[in-house]
């Protein structure tokens, strides 16, 4: 398996793993956008009673190998009638390593700097993933 291969597989379960899952996958309803083989956004409604109400929005962006390089959430305001930024992750890659940063939004500088994390993925010889590190 390449190493490419393989570093998007772990990226891919990184970056959709933070689509939070709710107990009872009844109470939500996803619809999913896509440009050929790749998800560029997703929404997930809520469902009550058979009512489907906006709940949350993830937009994604790839690189011309078709590697995820951010995945960015939105929350569904019903007072505003608008989709809120509440965190956006960014992916970079090097030849042997993955970085993760994630931020949420501060609505006060408008900017994702609020909560900022990083976590850095490095392949082993065995084409096998390592999380190295994780920061605040």
């Amino acid at each position: 398996m390449s190493k490419a291969v393989v570093m998007l597989a772990v990226v891919m379960a990184s970056v959709m793993n933070f689509s939070a899952s709710a107990s009872n996958p009844n109470q939500y309803v996803k619809n999913e956008e896509m440009t050929g083989e790749l998800i560029t956004a997703r929404t997930i409604f809520k469902n009550e009673d058979g009512h489907l109400f906006r709940h949350l929005r993830y937009t994604y962006t790839y690189d011309t190998e078709n590697r995820v390089t951010s995945k960015e959430a939105a929350k569904w305001d019903s007072t505003q009638e608008a989709w809120v930024p509440y965190f956006k992750m960014d992916v970079s890659y090097t030849n042997s390593e993955v970085e993760l940063s994630y931020a949420r939004w501060n609505s006060k500088s408008n900017a994702y700097d609020s909560n900022i994390q990083k976590s850095f993925y490095e392949l082993n010889d065995a084409d096998a993933t390592l999380m190295l590190a994780s920061t605040k």
